[in-house]
């Protein structure tokens, strides 16, 4: 059976922490868009790595990256490879993404 996490809307960080959805060089994950395949400019998925201490990451830290940024022709499900070990949706999801990780 597949992990799967729903990243809701708003940016709500979530801990990749659990197999597969480890976060780390290597592992991969398949985003199921859902209703933001109709969003067609902005940032739908960051990326943060852990912090050295281990906790997690600020909102505003400077460490959030794009994962996946909305295009027009954007497929429903995406591979997002090396997943890193913090995630959020960006500010253009207007809908929540399930993340569903692959061994």
């Amino acid at each position: 059976m597949p992990n799967v996490k729903t990243l809701p809307t708003g940016g709500t960080i979530v801990k990749l922490n659990t197999t597969p959805l480890l976060g780390g060089w290597g592992r991969e994950g398949l985003a199921n868009l859902g209703a933001n395949t109709a969003v067609t400019t902005g940032v739908l998925l960051q990326g943060h790595e852990a912090p050295a201490d281990g906790s997690t990451p600020a909102a505003g830290s400077s460490g959030w990256f794009t994962l996946l940024s909305a295009s027009a022709n954007l497929a429903p499900v995406v591979e997002i490879a090396d997943l890193p070990d913090f995630i959020r949706t960006g500010t253009a999801a207007t809908a929540p993404i399930t993340l569903e990780g692959v061994q």
